[in-house]
């Protein structure tokens, strides 16, 4: 088995202040909505999404990010919270690549082009992740993009109200 394609990021310190903010923010959010949704007992997926959307707006979070926010709450109904750094998957649709060494992200302040690594022996000009979610990882003080195409979706079944 394949390692997943891994590409570091080379933010500007102002750009990396913004990915560490984004972060942190999106995950308070989250546990915010993944909390009210647990004590609600809130079962349908509209609701959900509703919460977590009223969530991303007290945080000031955009638009964008929602789709993932909302996938992640979903699957961590049966898990643990976040925590203050842990990643974020992207749908394709939200990472842009206008040339194999940058990506545009979403993030808290707006889209942002970050340059990247892309190492050479590769031998191609195509970004490696183009078409893929995307998970933004903050792993030693630096942040990663990795294929999160295993990532696990779709609905969450054994919530903690249907096993007592």
């Amino acid at each position: 088995m394949s390692s997943p394609i891994s590409l570091r990021l080379l933010p500007e310190p102002d750009v990396h202040d913004v990915l560490s903010r984004t972060l942190e923010r999106v995950n308070k959010a989250c546990n915010a909505a993944r909390t009210r949704i647990l004590e609600g007992r809130i079962d349908g997926k509209a609701d959900r999404k509703s919460i977590v959307k009223e969530e991303m707006d007290k945080f000031k979070l955009p638009a964008t990010l929602s789709a993932a926010c909302a996938d992640r709450v979903i699957l961590s109904l049966t898990r643990q919270k976040f925590g203050a750094y842990q990643s974020i998957v992207f749908p394709p649709a939200s990472v842009k690549w206008p040339a194999s060494d940058r990506v545009n992200l979403p993030t808290a302040s707006g889209k942002r082009t970050i340059r990247v690594y892309n190492d050479p022996g590769r031998g191609s000009l195509r970004p490696p992740l183009e078409g893929k979610p995307c998970a933004l990882v903050f792993r030693n003080g630096e942040f990663e993009l990795v294929d999160a195409s295993d990532a696990p979706t779709g609905p969450v079944s054994g919530l903690p109200w249907d096993r007592d």
